[in-house]
């Protein structure tokens, strides 16, 4: 992972955990820069895990200035994905399977 992209993560995570606090409960970068094979154009896929939310539209909204101003400063996309924890802990989906499979914990 280069620096550049640790960076980003630095900041998005400082972020969130302002943003949050104690409802923040892990951070998972995945997807292709999880796997090192992104590409020019790749978008920054984060999984926000957080203790409870009621919709992911209401978190997007919430965390819009945030990923806005990191994404013009980085200039790369980054595109968050809200869960609940106890989702991440116990559902069996595809998509969790490759993010548990090949996640990178920021």
């Amino acid at each position: 992972m280069t620096t550049h992209v640790k960076n980003i993560l630095k900041e998005i995570k400082k972020g969130l955990s302002q943003l949050y606090g104690k409802r923040l409960r892990g951070l998972v970068l995945y997807g292709s820069y999880a796997r090192g094979d992104n590409r020019e154009g790749s978008d920054l896929d984060i999984l926000v895990i957080l203790n409870e939310f009621e919709r992911s539209p209401i978190e997007l909204d919430r965390t819009e200035d945030l990923m806005s101003e990191l994404s013009l400063k980085y200039l790369i996309t980054i595109s968050p994905l809200f869960m609940r924890e106890k989702d991440w802990l116990t559902a069996d989906k595809p998509l969790l399977r490759n993010v548990r499979a090949e996640g990178v914990p920021i």
